[in-house]
């Protein structure tokens, strides 16, 4: 029996919606069933709706939603128009009084919205017209059953517990895997197990069916920053700097907080950069990471970096831009940032990472492509994959060896003219040399010589056209139908969406997922019949394709929300009937 749930908790910002959906994750693990989950949050630290989506049976998001559970009457609002057909709800009996209008926390346009589709009605009259099955907890008199051990105030946290706890039974989990995920989630479970309890006990007599055995696994449960935190320690890494910024910093915490890595919060992201620089001059194998805005004020160093020809890996996290943008939620585009950065002719090697395994992989590559050719290596990855968690075989993490500086001091050339354009590295120290960010002669003295300029930009630029023949087996992947009517490209975070879109579909597709974009690939002899690009941004990855080969037409998802495998199935629909431009635009 295949199980595919598709499943959301929400509530709002700080009332225990990370832990609820970890929970649930964790529940789904045990069970042995495969998961992915999202979580949705504003950018304010408490207050604003918040949300975690789950899929079981699945690594990417679909909807509509065959479950919510919602802790405030906002969460229903907010969700009501993704809800499947007979969809279960679990909420709070003493929300269904509630407006729109009598909500703080809700923004003015999606008030205007529920007030265009419904009026100024409470949520049980609009409920009455939803084939939904509805499940109202009397939480109040729930949470003072509990408040019997407890005070009320401290009590009231386990209000997250107890519809999940609810949810989870209904849905079809038994009470002891459900304990077993709230014990995995507590250092200290006893109220929370008690909140099970009790929720269990008010539902244990409606309807159920109980979820068969899956296949069990013993996987790790990660999210994406975890996941390439992870890499970067199994890989190597020796010194990690950053400035705080969404969504990076959870990655570098990680790091810190395993002791094992030199990790410097510098006071900006440019001397973020440059001690990165400094530790890779040193023999250290470096790291930084960043988000767009970071990533802007680094370009002055990415161009350093190449002229001095000094390896670096910079993960990049995109998230929702321009500018400040919307910090916590997710997009791809920095592509063109990416690929572009640094002034001046700035060769560099970008990878992007389709989901955590991905992630893992391409980390250490990273690694190995920056120290081969001595040049910047940026790690494209995105708000969506940082938080999303999911399941990760264990055996995924690389292990890379030292660097390796056997060359002989004598007569040391930093900057030595060879054949593919990689001169010998020594750290600092171990022999003479002059590092700076003027052009240079091969021993590193500043030249404005036209010979010796000309000899260096060919030089590094060969470097370039290496690394382009070293990765020409890895720069993409195909998947699908190799005799397609249509051929979609696309890179990051989409892959899974597409990927099931295609299965769902059942016509001749092939995918053509970039897992390198600088340099970029000749794509000639994939792209057969009609070519359609999916990304979540305004048409980068359509921009170079259009430089490099050709595109038909484009699929663009530009509310800062994930891409979802339902509108994936629509807009190559679209597309096969004859639209060139298809705005996906699911999501709340």
């Amino acid at each position: 029996m295949k199980v595919d749930l598709s499943l959301a908790i929400g509530g709002f910002q700080g009332g225990g919606i990370e832990s609820a959906g970890q929970i649930a994750l964790r529940a789904f693990v045990l069970k042995g069933y495969e998961v992915f989950g999202s979580r949705e949050f504003h950018s304010n630290i408490i207050g604003a709706h918040s949300y975690y989506h789950i899929r079981v049976g699945g690594k990417a998001l679909r909807l509509p939603l065959d479950a919510l559970i919602a802790l405030d009457a906002e969460s229903i609002f907010t969700h009501l128009q993704s809800l499947s057909k007979e969809a279960l709800l679990i909420c709070d009996q003493y929300s269904l009084t509630t407006k729109a209008s009598e909500i703080p926390s809700m923004s003015k346009a999606l008030k205007r919205r529920i007030e265009q589709n419904y009026g100024d009605l409470s949520l049980n009259k609009i409920l009455t017209d939803q084939e939904l099955k509805i499940v109202a907890l009397p939480m109040r008199d729930l949470l003072k059953e509990l408040s019997h051990e407890r005070s009320m105030i401290s009590v009231s946290k386990a209000l997250n517990v107890m519809g999940i706890s609810a949810g989870l039974y209904l849905l079809g989990l038994n009470k002891e895997t459900i304990k077993k995920a709230i014990e995995g989630q507590f250092s200290n479970p006893g109220i929370n197990l008690k909140a099970m309890e009790i929720a269990i006990e008010k539902v244990k007599d409606l309807e159920r069916k109980e979820l068969p055995d899956g296949k069990k696994e013993d996987k790790l449960i990660l999210s994406g920053n975890e996941a390439v935190a992870m890499a970067k320690i199994s890989s190597g890494l020796d010194f990690l700097s950053f400035y705080p910024i969404t969504p990076a910093t959870d990655e570098t915490l990680f790091i810190e907080k395993s002791g094992k890595i030199i990790t410097v919060q510098a006071e900006d992201e440019i001397s973020a950069i440059g001690m990165a620089l400094g530790a890779s001059l040193a023999g250290l194998r470096a790291s930084t990471s960043t988000s767009g805005p970071g990533f802007s004020l680094m370009n002055e160093m990415v161009s350093f970096a190449v002229q001095a020809e000094i390896p670096i890996v910079i993960t990049l996290w995109m998230r929702s831009s321009p500018s400040t943008g919307i910090a916590t939620r997710t997009s791809q585009q920095d592509l063109l940032h990416a690929i572009f950065s640094g002034h001046g002719d700035t060769p560099k090697v970008v990878i992007a990472s389709g989901d955590h395994s991905e992630a893992i992989e391409d980390t250490a590559r990273a690694f190995e492509l920056a120290e081969k050719f001595q040049i910047p290596v940026i790690h494209l990855l995105d708000k969506f994959i940082a938080s999303a968690i999911t399941t990760v075989d264990k055996n995924a993490f690389r292990t890379l060896p030292k660097r390796d500086f056997s060359e002989n001091s004598d007569g040391y050339l930093r900057y030595k003219i060879t054949e593919d354009g990689i001169s010998p590295f020594l750290p600092i120290g171990r022999a003479t040399m002059i590092v700076s960010s003027l052009e240079h002669d091969e021993y590193g003295s500043a030249t404005e010589d036209p010979v010796d300029r000309e000899k260096m930009i060919l030089k590094r630029i060969k470097k370039l056209e290496k690394a382009s023949e070293v990765l020409s087996e890895e720069s993409y992947s195909v998947y699908g139908d190799h005799e397609p009517e249509i051929t979609i490209v696309s890179f990051g975070s989409t892959k899974n969406a597409i990927m099931e879109a295609i299965e769902e579909l059942k016509i001749p597709i092939k995918f053509v997922q970039l897992r390198i974009l600088s340099p970029f690939p000749d794509l000639s002899k994939e792209l057969v019949g009609k070519v359609l690009v999916i990304e979540s941004n305004a048409g980068q990855l359509s921009f170079l394709l259009k430089v490099h080969c050709r595109v038909d037409g484009t699929a663009k998802k530009l509310n800062a929300r994930p891409i979802y495998v339902d509108e994936v199935v629509k807009a190559i629909k679209a597309f096969m009937n004859g639209e060139k431009e298809v705005i996906m635009s699911e999501g709340v």
